[in-house]
């Protein structure tokens, strides 16, 4: 037996029992699941039906569950199987992390320790350098992207998520089998809030540098518990991201002179102005934060 479209509670895929549905976005569902046989839980990833119909999008899900079954992070969410569901939808089987940083955001009163913050971006720095390094880049880094495999104070674990958008910079960095789908239906991709300015102008000749703003963005948020970049609508939060500088002054009183530093350099709205995730990886290593017992 296998899962229906608009599979339900305890449908069956490929071996898995659905037992909830734990998230639901503008291109997929994510079920609870339980291994037939095994009783290992996983989570398991299926196209929306209606997307389904769409070749372009339905190439995007696979490609993105064959980049998680060939890239191997530490911090990179694993994928253990994929396929496509006879007269249904694609789907991946994901390892079980059901917590992400929005949600531990959300409990905390919408902001961590220093300490977690550099621990969050020393971890995504590091995966987000392996994807770069493979001739991808994420564009779509937000907290309901980043799982928890730990979240106690002190001793966050990490995991990136969704490579749903990821693209390559340029065909001769290529060196796995993934290749990204252009999307010509959709002007821009991302997150508005998480969008690089040129992410805004043309989100399909982004580079890794769009991915280091998306990072600032995050640790901006982490510290101050609001983003930096506020508006009513589309057009508001463009011209902010565009133009605007961010409102540094906001980290004085939760981060050190290095930290607010280092965010504002994230933060640079010219590209070649941001610093190289490797400077920032090395910067991060001798950090106070992260030398406490």
């Amino acid at each position: 037996m296998s899962a229906r479209k608009g599979a339900g509670s305890h449908a069956r895929v490929n071996g898995y029992t659905l037992q909830q549905r734990i998230a639901v976005g503008a291109m997929s569902e994510v079920y609870e699941a339980i291994q037939d046989g095994q009783g290992a839980r996983v989570a398991i990833k299926l196209l929306r039906p209606e997307q389904s119909l769409h070749a372009e999008v339905v190439a995007r899900f696979l490609n993105e569950a064959r980049a998680l079954m060939a890239l191997r992070h530490p911090n990179l969410v694993r994928a253990l199987e994929m396929g496509v569901i006879p007269d249904g939808p694609p789907f991946m089987v994901l390892e079980w992390l059901p917590t992400n940083l929005q949600e531990v955001l959300l409990h905390a009163g919408g902001r961590l320790p220093a300490g977690d913050c550099v621990r969050v971006v020393q971890q995504l720095a590091r995966v987000l350098s392996h994807l770069h390094g493979q001739g991808l880049v994420h564009r779509d880094l937000k907290p309901a992207n980043v799982l928890l495999a730990r979240s106690e104070p002190g001793r966050m674990e990490v995991r990136l998520a969704d490579l749903g958008f990821a693209r390559r910079m340029t065909e001769a960095s290529a060196s796995t089998a993934v290749l990204a789908v252009s999307t010509a239906r959709e002007a821009r991709l991302g997150t508005w809030d998480f969008m690089a300015p040129e992410q805004w102008v043309d989100s399909k000749r982004v580079d890794g540098k769009a991915d280091v703003y998306a990072l600032g963005i995050l640790w901006f948020q982490m510290l101050v518990g609001r983003l930096p970049f506020e508006a009513r609508n589309e057009q508001g939060l463009m011209f902010q991201h565009l133009l605007e500088a961010p409102p540094v002054g906001l980290l004085e009183p939760r981060a050190s002179p290095v930290t607010r530093g280092w965010v504002a350099r994230l933060l640079e709205k010219n590209p070649a102005e941001r610093p190289a995730l490797e400077d920032l990886l090395g910067a991060l290593a001798s950090f106070p934060e992260l030398q406490g017992p």
